[in-house]
Order: C-alpha cells, then structure tokens, then sequence
C-alpha cells in the first residue's frame, strides 16, 4: 500500500504542476490578446482622427471657395 500511496502522490503532483502550467499560458495567452487588441484599437483611432482631420479640412476649403469673394480692388464686381 505504501508504493500505491507513492505513485498516487507522484501522479497527484505532476497533474498539478500540468495544470498550474496550463494556467500559466493561459494568462499569459489572455494579456498578449488583450495587448493586441488595445494595440488595434489604438492604432484605429488614430487613423480616424487623422482622416477626419484631412476631410475636414478639404471640406472646408471647398465651402469657402462657394461663397462670395469680396472684391479686393474698389469698383470690382463681386465674384460669384
């Protein structure tokens, strides 16, 4: 009996060990996703601001560009 207990303790501690370093990876695994993920969002966010920066500032030109100039000499006309 005390050989079985023997075998018993070595299987008991190494399915510990197998899962402790299962547990391990997995967080591991968990925080490099969460990582990557944040990295994207950020990098997505970005890239919004960014083109919306662009867009806004074209936009605005080409409104500008439809209102009426003032006439930068007395006696021109007005531009239209």
């Amino acid at each position: 009996m005390a050989i079985q207990t023997c075998r018993d303790d070595v299987a008991r501690k190494r399915r510990l060990s197998i899962a402790r370093a299962s547990d391990r990876l997995r967080a591991a695994l968990r925080l490099m996703h969460c990582g990557i993920t944040a990295a994207k969002t950020r990098r997505l966010q970005n890239e919004l601001m960014c083109h919306a920066g662009d867009d806004d500032e074209q936009s605005a030109d080409q409104t500008i560009a439809k209102f009426p100039q003032r006439p930068l000499i007395l006696g021109d006309k007005w531009d239209f």
